[in-house]
């Protein structure tokens, strides 16, 4: 089998169908999809039921029996029930264009690459279709190009936001995600800049393609969406920031590069906790340091003191900075 399309369902029951439909067209037709069901409260299970037909033996559904609270273990899940040569994931409410999985199979085979990178495609909000880019290069291309095997190069271009963080900018080869054991961390949030970084340091040989193949829905009820109290909030980007790097700190001691380019892991963490803070900002303005110093505190469970009090000055400085230019 070729491909193996994995998406994580969770009360998805407003778009399933058009998420489904858009890949029940593709041109290449020797693939799978796999739908893990984070525990759906609403009818997205049983939508998924009524294709199982339609696909003709091309789809699995899957059921979690607890919710898990993000994509990371449906994601890790299908991966491990996949057949397919390829890997391509999606999120249960986007699209892709009828020719996608055809395209980017015939770029994976054609460059013999790990990783096939999209960084343009649509952008669908309020039934408008817009064309986007998935990072900050800008780089609009008229032809596909290999990136640099360069592992200082890829990080650069990651620090500078070079590469989409999400899943479904990446077709990837099933083997080289196997062998390298990459797998989505347990985090809140952000376990797709941490997948996404592993991916890039690790792959052989990754193709950015101009091609324009997936429609990514602009939705309002996602994780960074829900409306939490100012201390849940800190809690909530505390996680990612506290497990992450662990992540991090783990990966970087498997590889020599980082060893010999001490720097280049310094830059990495800073970027990965300043991304974190950043997300904390507007809750931070709402509490006093004392009561910031606690929450972090009791998130540590009162242990590693040196590092509750140089993450605390390092938040604290930020929410000066933040409040100096409101």
């Amino acid at each position: 089998m070729k491909i193996s399309v994995i998406i994580p369902v969770f009360n998805a029951e407003n778009y399933l169908r058009e998420c489904l439909e858009s890949i029940l067209i593709q041109t290449l037709t020797d693939f799978e999809v796999i739908l893990v069901d984070d525990c759906s409260t609403d009818s997205s299970f049983a939508i998924a039921e009524s294709y199982l037909e339609k696909f003709g033996g091309r789809l699995k559904i899957i059921s979690l029996p607890i919710n898990t609270g993000n994509a990371s273990e449906p994601r890790n899940t299908g991966l491990k029930f996949s057949r397919g040569e390829y890997i391509f994931f999606m999120d249960n409410d986007d699209l892709i264009v009828d020719n996608a999985l055809e395209t980017l199979y015939n770029f994976a085979v054609t460059y013999q690459t790990d990783v096939v990178y999209m960084n343009q495609g649509f952008l669908l909000n309020g039934g408008i279709c817009a064309e986007a880019f998935w990072d900050k290069s800008n780089l609009k291309l008229d032809k596909p190009k290999l990136e640099s095997e360069s592992i200082s190069e890829r990080i650069e271009n990651f620090l500078k936001t070079g590469y989409g963080w999400a899943p479904w900018t990446k077709f990837l080869r099933r083997d080289f995600l196997i062998a390298n054991k990459i797998k989505f961390p347990y985090v809140k949030i952000s376990e797709d800049v941490l997948w996404t970084f592993k991916v890039i340091c690790l792959a052989k040989n990754l193709l950015r393609v101009p091609n324009q193949l997936y429609i990514y829905r602009s939705a309002e009820n996602s994780w960074s969406h829900v409306k939490r109290t100012p201390s849940d909030e800190i809690k909530f980007w505390l996680d990612p920031l506290i497990k992450g790097l662990d992540y991090l700190d783990d990966f970087m001691n498997e590889i020599n590069f980082f060893a010999q380019n001490p720097n280049y892991r310094f830059d990495v963490t800073n970027f990965f906790v300043k991304m974190q803070i950043a997300g904390m900002l507007g809750a931070l303005k709402n509490l006093n340091r004392y009561e910031l110093y606690e929450i972090i505190r009791r998130e540590f469970n009162g242990k590693h003191a040196a590092l509750i009090a140089n993450l605390f000055v390092v938040m604290n400085f930020y929410r000066d900075k933040f409040l100096e230019v409101r």
